[in-house]
């Protein structure tokens, strides 16, 4: 089940990322066009400022879900060398539910944003686009990634439980020093001159 999840979560979530890295390539052609227009036509195109910010804030949230779910995201592991290595499980899955709640808080916020923008019916300066719509698609990438956060948590906790088995099942190295060995010979020689 969770490893079904895990490879619907990357599908999923490396589509979302392409959608986002289109906005960006988006904003880098209209930023091009722009430059060149205001260069040998000395007109710059209306409304690159408009759209910049929006696309940009669409390009990068839509890259976090995909992050999360690879576990792409820069971490500090130290704990599992200075104190060994449930520990540093224990550490990792804080980590991960910790992550979890601010994405949760992000989502959140960002959603109450976007139904405010909407309820003021807010448009660009410009344009005049409504700035509502980009802002629930910025909601709805950071509760994605909500959601692959908890499919990681939920990976976190198999490690754990997983590996707390297998050291059950395992005997202690401790104890399987301690324990003697019983000699048995490789093979039955005789002394030489019998028959």
């Amino acid at each position: 089940m969770l490893s079904t999840c895990k490879l619907m979560g990357q599908r999923v979530t490396s589509a979302v990322s392409i959608a986002g890295l289109v906005a960006l390539m988006f904003l880098a052609a209209m930023t091009l066009i722009d430059g060149l227009m205001r260069a040998f036509l000395n007109h710059p195109l209306d409304g690159v400022r408009d759209v910049g910010g929006l696309a940009i804030a669409i390009g990068v949230s839509c890259c976090f879900p995909v992050s999360l779910m690879e576990r792409s995201h820069i971490t500090v592991r130290f704990m599992a060398s200075v104190f060994g290595a449930r520990i540093g499980r224990w550490c990792d899955l804080l980590a991960s539910v910790l992550t979890g709640l601010v994405f949760l808080c992000m989502a959140w916020k960002f959603t109450g944003y976007a139904i405010d923008l909407l309820e003021t019916s807010e448009m660009t300066l410009i344009l005049h686009i409504p700035v509502a719509p980009f802002w629930f698609c910025v909601a709805a990438a950071l509760w994605l990634s909500t959601l692959a956060q908890l499919v990681v948590i939920a990976d976190d906790v198999a490690r754990l439980t997983g590996a707390s088995a297998r050291a059950a099942a395992a005997p202690d190295e401790s104890e399987e020093q301690a324990r003697p060995i019983e000699h048995q010979p490789m093979m039955d020689h005789k002394p030489l001159g019998e028959p």
